[in-house]
């Protein structure tokens, strides 16, 4: 049997080797013969004609054929440890510009398909706290069981009790629903989730925030139907939703706005142990005092503060130092004239931040001054480089759905839903120059109250869930890789820039007439 060449690369290093079959556990195996440093549990990828690298699983039955049939065409396959980010030998001009092409085609596509739905079961009904809107989820309830026999409806909770919505009389008309029309709570929803395989919102955008929230994961597709005062997101009306949900419903084809949202996770500054142990030393020592009025002691007190502060500075700016390490200049020596410096090793993250909550968001995060009357100080890094300190009420960070909201109140862009991007928005800035500021989606994002801050910061994500931020405390934020799919009333270009001139009254005025108007 023909041995089949691999190239195996950890590290900055790389070796080339026979194996006699291409089995998961082949490869695995001489990966660790090779490189014994690598660990057992160190994940492999292959390098696709396309230049990605694809995840190694040893489960896969279809890997040997797949990874043939490349050894086949070009004779030799790449195998490399590390993560995803990259990989160790430089990129080809020519398969650069060729991904980019791909790249671009495949968003062109995404936005001009048609979709067919794969078959819908368990659907979702959310409809506004509102007392007049429960007539109207009962009357789609009854519609939607008589007409499609083989779906499940999962209605709110608060209804079955309310004398308009009649849960009663709904089962006494058809003794079958019983098992067909279900109630559900958040707890309840939690746990199923996954079991919902189309989403119906009645209400306002406000409605439709609330249902991809209730998502934190997967999202199914959204029909939302305008009830409320001011409907961005909600396409359709609720008189025409007999057709709407017949074409759904049968499985023809239909358009999808693929809406991104961003994965937000907050983290908790936490004393390091070693610093809580030095000052309980210097308590026990008596180098601090507990009494007030001594000058010595609030001295002490200051100095441990500022090196407080300094060391919270320092280890967030370390935190996301790309190198993993902060390069510290350590002066000039003049004998030679050259600089010297030194990396400080990067600390480990659990070690002083804690990260505490995560959330998928639609619309924006607000970091904001909250209740103090000063002005708030904020420090962005963009993958990992510090960008600037802004000084202002707050900062909007918004997606392309949430251009159109706080976003846009206060200055910001309008952007098409299809463009995958953040929006930066200062609130009140005390700067002229900080305007607003459009990056692409798959940029990190780390918002961070300094150690100089001299008031702490609250965030709130799609309006919910808000928290106070203290000195040292951040949020990370990136494209989630949950986006929210909403179904277009025809087209997604058609219904945004629709939105834009019917809700928003975008560029309304009135028309400038000609010179003989008059005559």
């Amino acid at each position: 049997m023909a041995l089949l060449r691999l190239k195996l690369t950890h590290s900055q290093k790389s070796v080339h080797v026979q194996v006699q079959d291409l089995r998961p556990d082949t490869i695995y195996a001489r990966f660790q013969e090779e490189f014994p440093e690598s660990g057992a549990e160190s994940t492999l990828r292959w390098n696709d004609s396309d230049g990605d690298w694809i995840e190694i699983h040893k489960s896969d039955p279809d890997f040997e054929a797949i990874l043939l049939a490349v050894m086949q065409k070009s004779g030799i396959v790449h195998i490399r440890s590390g993560e995803t980010n990259g990989s160790y030998e430089p990129t080809e001009l020519a398969q650069l510009l060729q991904r980019y092409e791909k790249v671009m085609d495949t968003f062109d596509n995404l936005s001009r398909n048609i979709v067919k739905l794969p078959p819908i079961s368990n659907i979702l009904i959310v409809t506004k706290p509102d007392q007049k809107l429960a007539k109207l989820t009962k009357e789609l309830s009854i519609w939607l069981l008589e007409t499609f026999p083989g779906i499940t409806l999962f209605v709110d909770k608060k209804l079955q009790d309310r004398a308009s919505f009649k849960y009663n009389e709904i089962i006494q008309h058809n003794p079958s629903w019983t098992d067909r029309l279900q109630f559900w709570t958040l707890e309840c929803h939690k746990n199923a989730s996954k079991q919902i395989h189309l989403a119906l919102t009645l209400g306002g955008d406000g409605t439709v925030l609330y249902t991809t929230w209730m998502f934190q994961h997967r999202v199914p597709p959204i029909v939302a139907f305008h009830l409320g005062s001011l409907g961005f997101l909600t396409n359709f009306c609720f008189d025409s939703y007999k057709p709407a949900m017949t074409n759904i419903l049968r499985g023809e084809g239909l358009n999808l706005n693929i809406r991104m949202r961003l994965q937000c996770s907050v983290y908790k500054y936490r004393e390091p142990a070693d610093q809580i142990q030095r000052m309980t030393s210097q308590l026990a020592a008596g180098d601090i005092s507990s009494t007030s009025d001594d000058e010595a002691a609030e001295e002490s007190r200051r100095n441990i503060e500022t090196q407080r502060k300094a060391e919270i500075l320092r280890k967030v700016k370390e935190m996301d130092s790309k190198e993993g390490a902060e390069v510290k200049d350590l002066g000039v020596c003049h004998d030679n004239g050259q600089t010297l410096i030194t990396r400080i090793p990067k600390p480990k993250l659990e070690e002083f931040m804690t990260p505490t909550d995560s959330w998928q968001v639609l619309n924006e995060v607000t970091v904001d001054r909250g209740s103090n009357a000063g002005m708030l100080q904020l420090e962005l890094y963009v993958d990992g480089n510090p960008v600037t300190t802004i000084l202002a009420d707050g900062l909007v960070i918004a997606t392309a759905t949430g251009s159109t909201a706080y976003s846009l109140s206060i200055g910001g862009s309008l952007i098409h839903p299809d463009k995958n991007s953040i929006i930066l928005s200062p609130i009140a800035p005390h700067s002229l120059t900080a305007r607003p500021m459009i990056i692409p989606g798959t940029k990190h994002l780390r918002i961070c109250v300094p150690a100089t801050s001299r008031t702490t910061a609250w965030a709130s994500f799609d309006g919910r869930h808000r928290q106070e931020l203290g000195r040292g405390d951040s949020v990370m934020i990136t494209a989630s890789k949950y986006p929210a799919a909403t179904i277009c009333r025809r087209d997604q270009s058609t219904d945004w820039f629709t939105g834009l001139t019917q809700v928003l009254n975008w560029n309304s005025r009135v028309q400038q007439k000609p010179f003989d108007s008059h005559l």
